[in-house]
């Protein structure tokens, strides 16, 4: 099975709906990561990179049919955040990940630089081996403000009739949410492929959260280059999405022709 998106030029809009993008890379727990402080690695980013946020991480175990027992929380991992300045962009670390993260999109080529100097941090500084999952993640978030829309209906006109039909039948109007996940085989990866709808202080939204990864003993030497084919199916399954029009609400600037 593979996936079948119609491949279009990309287009740099003026406002993007993008709320976050992801790229994780996971690899065997490395020790020294969770007990010692990661400060050769800082010293690699830091120029981009010079804030610095610490999570303690926690699991909770709830109690189940199978397991009455009390809840309890199991104390996880720390989490490093390297942040840029004045914020927008983190490169992650924890002992058995790191990940390039922004809320403030602007080109892939760009992304790109900051996953190169992380992925290049980190094999100089922890000699990584291979990745068990690699996974690059777009979260769309579409809103009557970033559609130029006055109405969710019109909102929602944007969109495929496949990805609405629940939102519009005669057996219920208005309906307050919506959640739904469809997960696709493109032989050797998967694209996830989550849709919702909801509302928050009466203002509709419409959620596009694309996600598409590898999982296996994957080499870490061609990291970019995995990176950059993911890119390009999710841009395709994006614009697949939306009706052919749709590109025009957000304010289109630049097209491309090439893909890196």
């Amino acid at each position: 099975m593979a996936l079948t998106f119609p491949s279009k030029p990309e287009i740099r809009v003026k406002n993007p709906p993008l709320l976050e993008v992801v790229c994780q890379v996971k690899f065997p727990p490395i020790l020294s990561i969770a007990k010692e402080l990661p400060s050769e690695f800082q010293e690699r980013i830091r120029h981009q990179f010079p804030e610095l946020e610490v999570e303690q991480g926690f699991l909770v175990r709830l109690p189940g049919i199978s397991n009455p027992e009390i809840p309890a929380a199991e104390i996880q991992p720390k989490i490093y955040r390297f942040r840029s300045s004045p914020g927008f962009t983190a490169i992650s670390l924890a002992a058995d990940f790191y990940a390039v993260s922004t809320n403030h999109y602007t080109h892939w080529d760009d992304f790109v630089g900051w996953l190169r100097l992380a992925q290049e941090a980190a094999q100089q500084v922890y000699n990584l081996t291979y990745s068990p999952r690699i996974g690059l993640r777009y979260i769309n978030r579409l809103t009557l403000e970033n559609t130029g829309r006055k109405t969710a209906k019109e909102m929602l006109d944007l969109l495929r009739p496949e990805l609405t039909a629940q939102l519009h039948t005669e057996a219920w109007t208005e309906p307050l949410e919506m959640l739904n996940q469809l997960l696709l085989d493109n032989n050797p990866a998967k694209l996830s492929l989550r849709t919702g709808f909801g509302k928050e202080h009466g203002e509709p939204f419409f959620l596009l959260d694309i996600d598409y990864f590898e999982e296996g003993k994957l080499n870490l030497d061609d990291l970019v280059e995995r990176c950059n084919a993911y890119h390009g199916v999710i841009h395709d399954a994006f614009r697949w999405c939306l009706r052919d029009e749709a590109i025009a609400a957000f304010g289109p600037l630049i097209q491309e022709t090439h893909r890196p």
